[in-house]
């Protein structure tokens, strides 16, 4: 047989070192003689993961094996059992966590281009077999791709697999061709491991149904990693189309552009969001993606999520909407202030400039004559106001909203109405509600600045001398 490795994850440049991870077994010693034989400077980095009694033994045999070939050898140590113990990890879970975070920090130390680990096809088979077992979709069943970044351990540095083409069966007959003594991991045979159970019960039975059953699933991987490329590049337009805004913790959407895609669309949208927060998911859980993009729907629809409140999803994110404004977030991310005036005490006001804080400021003037009533009628800004100056007996104060407070709108004829009410009838944004400025005449409400002028205080037909009020950001 005419071993080779996969071209499409070694165009790599034989100039720069390539960690490679060694176990001992056929399959990573197949992997590292390829590679070193191929002309690669590799460097052969083994974890003992501490869960059999031989683990010694095979570190020092993978030692040996460096040794001979000459090149780099690389070992650590890390307590698997009492690592998934400690995190609540499956033992299989934990030991991937703790030899990739060794492989790849071996990369970063040894300046590496890339990561080789030696996947099969048969892990391949099984890896979709465990996809489809606990549900999943087209990420899932498309397998495990040849070459990844994985942003849980590293954002430069990617893993490569320059054997998941060939068998398990074809790396055992190469390296007795090559007289490599590889050992044999007793706990394959393990088959409370549901890879175990899958490799030594499920497959075979599948294979008295379709003797050819591993090479479809391959073919089927092909095809699906084909088709996710695709929509991949879809996604990416419509990604484009659709963000907001990125912050610190937090991705935006534009929610109308959201909510004309069809579910499946959202769906894909709202992954690719949660992946990018949570880098160290593997697999977002359908039915939180469900859930997420459900809440993203026609708002006429009785399952929308409704203005200004907020749906914690499980992984520690939540949905927000606002205005337009669709937002994914970690529960810690603080997010924008949309640039809204906003006031934390009391302070007194007087005529000239007044900081009120977040980079706010208002200013007043001084008019008087018979021009007030013209200039008032020309101002189109809702953060310039006119108002009677001899109904303010210069007692102007600022401060936030308090419990019970009211006011009577200007264009409602002298009815009051509750200030809770009246920020939820024009649709301010909930967060930027408690700490709204407000301007009062003593104890009275005079603007809801930036909003509506209280009818009290408007300009009448005796008006001789009036105030321009002007809510300003500071440069």
């Amino acid at each position: 047989m005419d071993w080779k490795l996969d071209p499409s994850t070694v165009n790599l440049q034989p100039s720069k070192p390539v960690v490679v991870g060694v176990s001992g077994g056929a399959d990573s010693l197949c992997l590292l003689d390829l590679l070193n034989d191929a002309g690669y400077q590799v460097i052969v980095a083994h974890l003992n993961h501490k869960l059999r009694p031989e683990a010694e033994a095979e570190a020092e045999h993978v030692r040996a094996i460096a040794e001979t070939m000459g090149v780099l050898f690389i070992l650590d140590s890390a307590d698997v059992a009492v690592y998934a113990r400690e995190q609540g990890f499956s033992l299989e879970e934990a030991a991937r966590k703790l030899r990739y975070q060794f492989l790849f920090e071996t990369a970063r130390v040894r300046k590496a281009q890339a990561v080789a680990v030696a996947h099969t096809a048969d892990d391949q088979v099984e890896t979709i077999l465990m996809h489809l077992v606990r549900g999943a979709g087209l990420t899932g069943l498309k397998g495990m791709p040849s070459l990844i970044l994985l942003p849980e351990f590293e954002t430069e540095i990617p893993l490569v697999r320059p054997i998941l083409h060939l068998w398990r069966s074809d790396t055992e007959a190469y390296c007795q061709q090559r007289g490599l003594d590889f050992v044999l991991d007793s706990s394959n045979a393990d088959q409370t491991y549901l890879r175990n159970r899958l490799r030594h019960s499920l497959i075979p039975e599948l294979e008295t149904y379709n003797p050819l059953f591993k090479k479809a699933l391959i073919r089927m991987a092909r095809s699906l990693q084909d088709d996710h490329e695709s929509l991949n590049e879809f996604v990416n337009v419509v990604w484009e189309k659709t963000i907001a805004e990125t912050g610190e913790g937090y991705i935006a959407f534009h929610l109308p552009a959201l909510q004309d895609l069809s579910m499946g669309m959202r769906r894909n949208l709202l992954r690719r969001a949660m992946l990018q927060l949570r880098p160290g998911w593997r697999n977002v859980d359908f039915d939180v993606l469900e859930q997420a993009a459900q809440s993203a729907r026609d708002l006429r629809g009785a399952r929308g999520i409704s203005p200004g409140r907020r749906l914690d999803l499980t992984g520690g994110m939540f949905l927000y909407q606002e205005k337009e404004l669709f937002y994914l977030a970690n529960y810690e991310a603080d997010l924008p202030s949309g640039n809204w005036p906003q006031i934390n005490s009391q302070q007194s006001i007087q005529v000239g400039g007044n900081e009120l804080g977040n980079g706010w400021c208002l200013v007043i003037e001084k008019f008087s004559g018979d021009d007030v009533h013209e200039q008032a009628k020309k101002n189109e800004d809702p953060f310039i106001a006119w108002m009677d100056a001899e109904k303010t007996n210069g007692k102007l104060s600022a401060r936030r909203l308090s419990p019970g407070d009211s006011f009577q709108p200007l264009g409602m004829n002298g009815r009051s109405v509750k200030l809770s009410d009246f920020f939820v009838n024009i649709k301010l944004p909930k967060r930027a509600r408690e700490h709204w400025p407000l301007l009062f005449v003593e104890h009275e409400i005079a603007w809801v600045m930036g909003l509506r002028l209280a009818h009290p205080f408007r300009l009448d037909d005796s008006t001789r001398q009036a105030l321009r009020l002007q809510l300003k950001r500071l440069p």
